[in-house]
């Protein structure tokens, strides 16, 4: 009887040691599925313990993007699309503003919201990484509407919100190839941006541009020498653009002063201007920059395919 019992408490404890070895094997599995790992455009690999609920967006691709993902952002720099009515309305004032300029934002500012990951524009904010210290930088670099796509994509796998983000690209895609079906490859469109009579103008190699370029003809190529506000973007002349001679101009003016005139009034001023075809036909349209320009979010470019869409087939 005896020799039963000490077999007894021998199977216990080899049971009970077996569960321990479980159960410290399983820990690890377990934190290795919440840590997530993603590289950003310039393949620094950023590795965090888990989905971040805290992101701090310094560019408006972040914003939109979040906004697609039921994400309120920590913290926004100004002057961004946060109030324009598609995207956070009245909530927009509840969100902390970055100060400093969207060049060179505050760090300080930054820091006191203590996020878990802050995210900004290729080209402007690389140089942030040391500045932050422990926290992280992710660098994204949309050139093609495609990019951003894919960006909707894994931020919505890096918070858990693969279905929200599917849905969306989903939306957007359909959009697309309804804008093809609405539109000509007839139809010549440009899209122009600037302050003043050195303006630019996106190429079918930047978001805005590639994302237009499905439906109408977008025959404008980069100047891979030209510096722009965004990837895709070169500098040019009238003498240029009369070449082409488009049907329908965009026109982003880039402007702090409300005084100031727009870009497409102050290039009336050349004579050039005139001989446009777009001008002469009164298909010139000024458009939201916040959108069109700065947006670069699948939110922002469904607007663009809208707001393009109707002025396309009104000219018609």
């Amino acid at each position: 009887m005896f020799k039963k019992y000490l077999l007894l408490i021998s199977i216990i404890l080899a049971l009970i040691s077996l569960g321990a070895c479980r159960s410290n094997t399983e820990e690890p599995s377990t934190a290795s599925k919440e840590e997530k790992q993603l590289t950003d455009s310039t393949n620094t690999e950023i590795i965090l313990d888990k989905g971040p609920t805290e992101i701090v967006c310094l560019t408006e691709i972040c914003v939109d993007t979040l906004h697609l993902l039921e994400i309120e952002p920590s913290g926004v720099s100004a002057g961004g699309i946060t109030q324009e009515p598609e995207f956070f309305g009245e909530w927009a004032d509840t969100i902390p503003i970055i100060g400093g300029t969207f060049f060179e934002p505050n760090i300080e500012d930054i820091y006191q919201l203590n996020p878990e990951l802050v995210i900004g524009l290729g080209g402007v904010h690389d140089s942030l990484r040391e500045s932050l210290g422990d926290i992280p930088l992710y660098i994204v670099s949309p050139s093609s509407y495609k990019d951003s796509i894919e960006f909707v994509r894994e931020m919505g796998e890096l918070t858990g919100k693969q279905e929200l983000a599917e849905t969306a690209i989903k939306n957007f895609e359909n959009q697309i190839q309804l804008f093809k079906e609405q539109t000509s490859k007839d139809i010549t469109t440009l899209v122009m941006y600037g302050s003043d009579m050195n303006f630019g103008i996106d190429t079918k190699e930047s978001v805005v541009g590639s994302l237009l370029a499905e439906g109408v003809n977008y025959p404008w190529s980069t100047d891979e020498n030209s510096e722009s506000h965004s990837s895709g973007g070169t500098q040019f002349s009238l003498e240029e653009v009369l070449k082409q001679n488009p049907d329908i101009i965009f026109v982003e003016t880039f402007s702090f002063d409300e005084n100031i005139p727009s870009l497409s009034d102050q290039l009336s001023k050349s004579p050039i201007w005139g001989e446009l075809k777009a001008v002469q036909n009164d298909q010139v349209h000024e458009v939201r920059t916040n959108i069109w320009a700065n947006g670069r979010g699948l939110g922002s470019l469904s607007i663009v395919l809208d707001e393009a869409t109707e002025i396309i087939e009104s000219s018609k």
